[in-house]
């Protein structure tokens, strides 16, 4: 038998543990795991870097800025959900743990088509004719009937369109804030048919201490109120009216009546009025008669003299008292009014029903006209008392009691 070298049996031996795998598999483990806390101890051992020392530095005396906080986040609580006891741990279902209802949609209700307004038929206006002094027939009857059931008219719709009818237009005109020029017109004749017209007894309050003089002038376009005609205020048998269709201040007119038939009763009688109110365009023409009568009887005067002549005793438009309807020319028939029994009665007692004597010679300074003994002027009891006390005139009494 042939025995091998002594030698080569050692090597064998000292190499069979490393064919073995279990025993390669462990030196491999044990090379990573080196590796590993190699790696580690290297790691520990490199110095810290701060990041901050890449930052630019800034320069020298800058204010630092504060950093900005940054926000933190909103939380929205999911909120809490409960399930019976026991579905944590898997017996009891999924279907134990409530479900969140999901709400219905609300449905919206569809707008149902709404029609278009039918527009209305627009009324076509009514033209009126024109009326004025001296017409006649049924359109003028028509306007009577609406005036005398407004008050602005009284008797009878006789369809003639005379001056009692014409005083009731202005009237009419003047109450409702119209032009009063009494020609009843398309306007005038369309506020009095649509049942919105001011009745006469609507009229606003009149101003009885009013002063109308050359300084104190009235507009051409100013109209009183509640103008009434005297003779279907005063019977015939206690007051003649020289002019048919007179009108005055019914309130004055129910003061002369009451004075009158008192101055009766004392025997004082045979009274008329000669003048009551009178419109701008009377005055006027009152102005021009007697500018033509100077011109007439004096050829050689010039109009200006003829004018200066006139406003002596006529006043010039806008400067009458008659405009106001509060003034009354009181004759008697025929006779000259100075020094009549009834002049006398009447200066004597006018006081208490509210009226003065206007214009007397000892006051021609202040009023600036010349004494008119027929001349009387309603201002109400109480004034014409204090005025009468006092020897005032209008003028005086409106500057020392302060009225305006």
């Amino acid at each position: 038998m042939n025995r091998q070298p002594r030698s080569h049996r050692s090597r064998r031996s000292s190499a069979a543990p490393l064919q073995n795998p279990l025993i390669r598999v462990l030196l491999a483990a044990l090379a990573v795991l080196l590796i590993v806390v190699l790696c580690v101890a290297a790691t520990s051992l490199m110095p810290q870097v701060d990041p901050a020392a890449f930052e630019p530095t800034a320069e020298p005396g800058t204010p630092t800025p504060e950093p900005t906080p940054t926000p933190e986040p909103t939380i929205t609580p999911t909120p809490a959900v409960f399930a019976p006891f026991g579905a944590q741990y898997g017996y009891g279902g999924e279907n134990l743990i409530p479900e969140t209802p999901t709400p219905e949609p609300t449905p919206i209700p569809t707008p149902s088509p709404v029609p278009a307004p039918t527009a209305e038929p627009t009324a076509t206006p009514v033209s009126y004719t024109t009326l004025k002094k001296g017409a006649n027939g049924p359109s003028v009857v028509r306007m009577q009937e609406a005036l005398i059931a407004l008050g602005y008219l009284s008797g009878a719709a006789d369809g003639d369109f005379g001056t009692g009818t014409q005083n009731a237009v202005v009237q009419f005109q003047a109450v409702n804030g119209l032009s009063a020029d009494g020609i009843a017109g398309n306007q005038t004749l369309t506020l009095l048919y649509s049942g919105g017209a001011l009745s006469a007894s609507e009229a606003p309050e009149m101003d009885y201490l009013i002063l109308v003089n050359r300084e104190n002038k009235l507009d051409k376009s100013f109209v009183p109120t509640d103008l009434v005609q005297i003779a279907d205020v005063i019977p015939e048998s206690v007051l003649k009216v020289k002019y048919k269709g007179t009108m005055a201040n019914r309130t004055a007119v129910e003061a002369l009546g009451r004075m009158l038939e008192d101055a009766i009763e004392d025997g004082v009688t045979n009274w008329q009025v000669s003048s009551a109110y009178r419109k701008y365009s009377d005055q006027q023409a009152l102005v021009d008669q007697s500018v033509a009568k100077y011109r007439k009887n004096n050829p050689s005067w010039s109009t200006e003299r003829c004018l200066s002549a006139t406003y002596q005793t006529v006043a010039p438009a806008g400067t009458s008292e008659h405009m106001t309807g509060l003034a009354f020319d009181i004759t008697v028939p025929g006779v000259s009014f100075s020094g009549t029994a009834q002049q006398k009665w009447l200066h004597e007692h006018c006081y208490e029903y509210g009226f003065i004597v206007r214009f007397t010679e000892e006051k021609q300074d202040k009023t600036g006209f010349l004494a008119e003994s027929w001349h009387f002027r309603y201002v109400g009891v109480e004034a014409a008392q204090v005025m009468t006390y006092n020897n005032w005139c209008l003028e005086e009494y409106v500057e020392k009691m302060g009225v305006k």
